[in-house]
């Protein structure tokens, strides 16, 4: 198994280098220092590859095929007549609701009954509570996404204490051990997020010119990554864009103020990136409010403003958006694996998909499993 994930590891290494290499050429420039279009590293729109090659514990990312079951392993697991409990950080957006649809049929598939699903709402001390609630219920296993490691730790904890084996999304305490605390984290490919989001803002601005970061200022594997992300890619493939600032936010309340900031420090800046799409639209409020209906943004996830502005050819050009259905079913497996003793990666990831006008409404049904709704449809349609 070890060799297995060397090899993984390696053949993760030489697609980014390929990537690499192909980017270091096409940052050979002309004459008067313009290069072409044509020879900045492509998009893919049919991305299937991993970017980020490595977990939150150092491991390197295994995927969808990492986590399937023979049918001796299915009936074992039919037989077990398990329960697990869900309990997220938020269910106010389409990623994490697909993902939830999308494990919940793993789930029902292979007999396993889910006894809780809670929603935090993003309120961290909320989410202890719901926890603790869950524990009661004697689940099997837990899936769950802690808003703040350092606050809910002590709940999770407990399920370590009890012996419940729990599948983390996206992020995990410092404090725990993959692999004997926990049994995986699960999550899409957050550095490729941030990798899509540089590339679609560079193009939308003519290779050129000056961008900010708009970022989420703590220590969160995903939006991290995000951003690491992001600032690699514009430095090592964009020789003539430069990242004139950084600016952090602890708060979704705060990301307007901040904004303001950006702006009245840059006020002629091309080109903003948000860690995902709802401080992008707070950044967008704020550059209506001066005028800067040129400016151009890009982030991470499609909620519904975010793709109607894609398909609406507004101020939000493009954004890099999880596999949600293709997570939420290594969810539901890794659960499965969990509760037979199946060992599994620790980090299991799936890939990302960058969004545009062109393919925004194919790409709305690959993440989510879901017809795009009709007002964005309806937006497409106008500029057509």
């Amino acid at each position: 198994k070890e060799q297995k994930r060397e090899e993984k590891r390696m053949m993760n290494k030489r697609k980014v280098t390929a990537i690499m290499i192909s980017a270091t050429l096409a940052s050979v420039t002309l004459a008067g220092n313009v290069m072409a279009q044509n020879e900045y590293p492509t998009i893919d729109f049919n991305n299937t590859t991993v970017y980020g090659d490595v977990g939150p514990d150092g491991s390197v990312p295994g995927g969808l095929e990492d986590v399937q079951l023979t049918d001796e392993e299915i009936q074992k697991v039919k037989d077990g007549n398990f329960k697990v409990a869900i309990c997220y950080h938020q269910l106010d957006n389409q990623v994490n609701q697909s993902k939830l649809s999308a494990c919940q049929e793993v789930l029902e598939e292979l007999g396993i009954e889910v006894v809780a699903v809670t929603d935090a709402q993003s309120d961290a001390v909320k989410e202890v509570d719901q926890l603790e609630t869950a524990l009661a219920l004697n689940p099997d296993a837990l899936l769950s996404m802690p808003y703040d490691v350092e606050v809910t730790k002590a709940a999770y904890q407990k399920y370590i204490d009890a012996e419940i084996p729990v599948v983390f999304m996206e992020n995990a305490s410092a404090d725990f051990t993959a692999g004997e605390d926990y049994v995986a984290v699960t999550n899409s490919d957050s550095y490729g997020n941030g990798m899509f989001a540089a590339m679609l803002l560079a193009e939308s601005i003519g290779y050129e010119g000056k961008v900010a970061m708009v970022y989420y200022d703590a220590d969160f594997f995903t939006t991290n990554e995000r951003d690491r992300g992001f600032r690699e890619t514009i430095e090592k493939y964009y020789p003539d864009i430069e990242i004139v600032a950084e600016s952090g936010f602890t708060s979704i309340d705060v990301v307007g103020t901040v904004a303001d900031g950006l702006f009245a420090q840059y006020p002629d800046i091309d080109g903003v990136y948000a860690s995902w799409d709802i401080p992008a639209t707070s950044v967008i409020t704020s550059a209506r409010a001066i005028g800067r209906e040129d400016l151009k943004v890009t982030g991470v996830d499609l909620g519904d403003d975010s793709t109607y502005m894609i398909a609406d050819q507004d101020m939000y050009v493009g954004a890099s958006c999880p596999k949600a259905v293709e997570t939420g079913k290594i969810e539901g497996y890794a659960l499965a694996c969990a509760l037979i003793g199946k060992e599994i990666p620790t980090y299991l990831c799936s890939s990302v998909q960058p969004v545009s006008y062109d393919n925004v409404l194919e790409a709305y049904k690959s993440c989510f499993g879901i017809d795009a709704p009709d007002a964005v449809k309806e937006a497409w349609e106008a500029h057509q």
